[in-house]
């Protein structure tokens, strides 16, 4: 499934789900780590968080890429061209 998403959703899905393994964090340590439901949610919505923002910044290196056109197939370049580095 592919979903398309704006920044700002994908800003306030990472900042949602900080926050909720942020108080699931407090609620396994206040139970003195007994809490393996809030430990297995906390683990989870970190597991989330890092595969989508995984996946952004793989968005951003790909853009970043073709806008100084990385990966650009259609121009040869000579190894031995140093045409402009004579001094």
């Amino acid at each position: 499934m592919i979903l398309q998403l704006t920044d700002d959703e994908v800003n306030r899905i990472l900042d949602s789900l900080d926050t909720y393994s942020c108080a699931k964090n407090l609620q396994f340590q206040d139970s003195g780590g007994h809490d393996e439901e809030a430990r297995t949610d906390r683990d989870s919505a970190d597991w989330v968080w890092q595969k989508v923002k995984g996946q952004r910044d793989l968005q951003f290196d790909v853009s970043v890429a073709d806008a100084v056109g990385e990966g650009d197939k259609s121009s040869s370049v000579d190894p031995y061209d140093f045409t402009g580095l004579e001094y």
